[in-house]
């Protein structure tokens, strides 16, 4: 079962759970860990390991793990039920308060969040919920009996609660009773009054009632709707954004103040309708983005309708462009346009929120969209409410948002796939920009909301959520994205890394985190891969999609244009062999000083001919001949071979300098490349963390051997399988761990006892080295990646054993293991084996 690809997954919790029957949390570790490491993982896979982390021992773990959960669905029972259960003091009042905000909460886990808050001081907290029109709901309090319920909405009244003894959450410092009120009584607020003073406050959305609104109509050709709660200065600059659109729009501007707790808002939001600005609607209680566009609906009765978020801001004549867009085709309905945090039309990130540029940049990144785009359009699955053009034709056949999704989040969506069903589009505006905040921080509740309703439209469109993970891959917008990209100007005195794809390309990906790091704006990733280009801003600001065709002279000659007009301070080159020659010739044309990136030797070594498994000579400790042969073996013609040669001597004459990218890559780069200039490595500072003894951990077993394996290569999964039959064959009980993924993850671990964790992240790594009980670590790859682990060595003060292309010149340090490069993965790990049974228990007892 646990190799079935299908039932792998499940098979990881059993695990889980057999050792955690048998009290061993540290076995579970590894399957617990595993599951939150696939592509399935969810917030209960994170749960889990968090449970795990906290009967090992590691309650930092755990709690870290718990936020995770929390995070990824704050609506999971079990989650919250971990939380109030083992979570910290500020977890268990997150969850607790997460509960009560849930109408639909199980009645056991309302009753351990009352107890915990009242633990923690509260003295009554009330709990109501609209249920087929009627309020009902709980009270709970300490203190005297006695306690009053004011009712707020279109009057006011007070009722007297009686305790109710048998009540599910009486306890016996605490009282109870139900509140259940009349289905006609148009409730807003309810308060627990004790002795005259509020002590409890709940609200409820009231059922629309907007008889008295009475506006009177205006001419007008499109009607902007912009519902406003809080957030002053980013409504105004809204407003005052929608104020500059000028001519030629004919526009009305309805802002609805749903309740807003700001009066310096809501008082500048006086004058501008005494100004006559603007149309306003008051709700007299929060009633949520739906209800309070519906009720400026419903007064928009011709022309086209904008749903604007009062944090999004529309640079000048844009919403013209908009609606140039929406009446494009007959058959578009409604007309998102970009944004730096628009879902779908994100960037230059898609589909993530990027940071909102100031106004004056706004402007110009429209302003380069209409130059890219023009009046271009792109179909979407749906609209993205921040900026939602409606055209009339779609309004009347649709009608108005809905309300069944509380507080807001999908109704946007839902309207947008009812549009299409009724035969209307959803398009992308893809020459206009409008600039939106979005949620400025992680919150708790929105996150509640967002899952909430997610469920409730799988619900009535269950076929969306395939459809828009199908739009995200396939990426629609990217043209004209890179369209817009390509018109940017280059920034001063930034790095480009060119490289081809697989091991460079990851290289290239390490090489630019490190420079991030750096002062100076963040570098360029250039990989040129079959047939194109991709140009990437590491840290992910612009760009982000632009490519350019490499299959004909034209693609290339507009790449190299880019790069000479992007004012590099240099151009590093990873793997320079796997790039095209004449890219090549052109590069070094460019007047720039270019490097060779030496990260990974193998593109300047023969490459290594496939290790069948069987070592032709076993006996002698050393390389064999037919083993070094083999692991350096050319297979080339020997026209081919004058031709890499040939490349080579070239590359050694143009390029400026190498530049090593750790201590080991300099060795050998000093060795093989001769007289060249070799940049010095400076390594970084590291501050030595050494992990706590095994003797002090839970269960301390022979300590596991790591292979930091961030890059999957097949060479390497074979030197892995290797290592696990080697420390069989000498009874070795220390489990192989894979710190990385493999090409066939089960396959490898079919092969014996080595344990693949799945994709790791830097951050991971000291809580990884603390749990799975890492005692070394090896590096299964003979001319890359040194690194990484060398890094992991230093600051861990753990052992290491790796390929040693220095050639004896660089000192080994914590115990460490110099490989000699031409072994055959056989000969390797029998020596690796060997060393980490020294490590454990003394080289005499192997």
């Amino acid at each position: 079962m646990f190799f079935d690809p299908r039932r792998h997954f499940e098979a990881l919790f059993l695990q889980v759970r057999r050792h955690l029957d048998d009290g061993r949390a540290d076995l579970a570790f590894p399957h617990a860990d595993r599951r939150c490491r696939l592509p399935r993982a969810r917030a209960r896979d994170f749960l889990l390991r968090s449970e795990v982390s906290r009967r090992a021992g590691f309650l930092d773990d755990s709690a870290r793990d718990l936020d995770r959960a929390i995070e990824l669905d704050p609506t999971d029972r079990y989650v919250l039920r971990g939380a109030l259960t083992w979570g910290e003091p500020a977890q268990k009042s997150l969850g607790a308060r997460l509960v009560l905000s849930d109408g639909d909460a199980a009645p056991a886990l309302v009753a351990l969040a009352l107890d915990w808050l009242m633990a923690e001081g509260e003295t009554a907290l009330l709990g109501l919920v609209r249920r087929d029109q009627a309020v009902v709901g709980w009270a709970a309090w300490t203190g005297a009996e006695e306690i009053q319920l004011r009712l707020a909405g279109d009057s006011e009244r007070l009722v007297a609660l009686k305790p109710e003894p048998e009540h599910w959450l009486a306890r016996e410092t605490r009282f109870a009773a139900t509140i259940r009120l009349d289905p006609a009584e148009n409730v807003a607020t309810a308060t627990l009054l004790r002795d005259g003073a509020a002590v409890a406050t709940g609200s409820l959305t009231a059922g629309p009632r907007f008889l008295a609104d009475v506006v009177a109509p205006e001419p007008a050709s499109l009607s902007v709707i912009v519902p406003v709660y809080e957030d002053f200065a980013a409504t105004r600059a809204c407003f005052e954004a929608l104020f500059a659109q000028g001519a030629p729009l004919a526009m009305r501007i309805l802002a609805v103040d749903d309740a807003s707790p700001n009066a310096a808002l809501r008082r500048w939001l006086d004058d501008q309708a005494t100004a006559g600005r603007i149309t306003l609607l008051r709700n007299s209680h929060n009633l949520g983005f739906a209800a309070s566009v519906n009720r400026a609906l419903r007064l928009c009765t011709a022309g086209d309708v904008l749903l604007l978020n009062a944090d999004a801001l529309a640079p000048p004549g844009s919403l013209a462009r908009l609606a140039e867009v929406a009446h494009a085709a007959p058959d578009i309905g409604v007309v998102t346009p970009f944004s730096n945090n628009g879902e779908y039309t994100s960037l230059p990130k898609p589909n993530a929120a990027n940071p909102m540029e100031p106004e004056t940049e706004i402007a110009y990144i429209d302003r380069l969209a209409r130059e890219a785009n023009g009046l271009d359009f792109i179909d979407l699955p749906n609209g993205i409410g921040f900026c939602l053009f409606i055209t009339r034709a779609c309004l009347d056949a649709v009608g108005l948002l809905p309300e069944l999704y509380d507080r807001g989040y999908f109704e946007d969506v839902e309207f947008c796939l009812r549009a299409r069903e009724q035969g209307f589009r959803n398009v992308c505006a893809t020459g206009v920009y409008v600039g939106h905040h979005g949620s400025r921080s992680f919150r708790a509740e929105k996150r509640r909301l967002v899952m909430r309703n997610l469920a409730i439209l799988r619900r009535r469109f269950p076929d969306y959520e395939a459809e828009s993970a199908s739009f995200v891959e396939a990426d629609p917008l990217r043209c004209a994205r890179g369209a817009i990209e390509a018109l940017l100007p280059g920034r001063p005195g930034r790095v480009a890394l060119v490289c081809a794809g697989g091991a460079s390309r990851f290289l290239a990906g390490e090489r630019a985190a490190a420079l991030a790091k750096e002062a100076g704006p963040a570098p360029l990733i250039c990989a040129c891969l079959t047939g194109r280009a991709e140009l990437r801003g590491a840290a992910g600001e612009w760009p982000q999609s632009l490519e350019f065709r490499l299959d004909g002279s034209e693609g290339r000659r507009s790449l190299v244009a880019f790069l000479r007009a992007g004012r590099f301070s240099r151009i590093e080159l990873f793997d320079p062999l796997a790039l095209e020659p004449g890219l090549l010739a052109a590069v070094f044309r460019l007047g720039v000083r270019v490097e060779i990136a030496a990260g990974d030797l193998e593109w300047a070594i023969p490459p290594q001919a496939p290790f069948d498994g069987a070592c032709r000579a076993p006996d002698p400790p050393g390389p064999c001949a037919p083993c070094a042969e083999g692991a350096f073996r050319d297979e080339a013609t020997d026209a081919v071979r004058r031709r890499r040669l040939k490349r080579k001597r070239r590359l050694l004459a143009h390029a400026d300098a190498f530049r090593p990218l750790d201590r080991m890559s300099e060795q050998a780069a000093r060795h093989i490349f001769g007289d060249a200039a070799v940049a010095p490595f400076i390594q970084p500072s590291i501050e030595p963390r050494p992990l706590p003894p095994l003797s002090s951990l839970p269960h301390a077993r022979r300590g596991a051997l790591a292979v930091v394996a961030p890059l999957r290569d097949a060479r390497a999964d074979r030197m892995v399988v290797a290592l696990g039959r080697a420390l069989q064959k000498i009874d070795d009980p220390a489990r192989v761990v894979v710190f990385g993924a493999c090409v066939d993850d089960l396959a490898v671990m079919r092969s014996g006892d080595v344990f693949v964790s799945g994709p790791v992240e830097q951050d991971e790594i000291e809580r990884l080295l603390r749990q799975y009980d890492v005692a070394a670590l090896v590096s299964p790859y003979r001319t890359r990646l040194f690194d990484r682990i060398d890094r992991m060595s230093r600051a861990f003060a753990l052992p290491k054993a790796c390929f040693d292309f220095s050639f004896g010149k660089l000192a080994l340090e914590n115990g460490d293991l110099a490989l000699d490069p031409r072994l055959c993965d056989a000969k390797a790990a029998s020596r690796i084996a060997q060393w980490h049974c020294g490590l454990s228990q003394g080289a005499a007892a192997c």
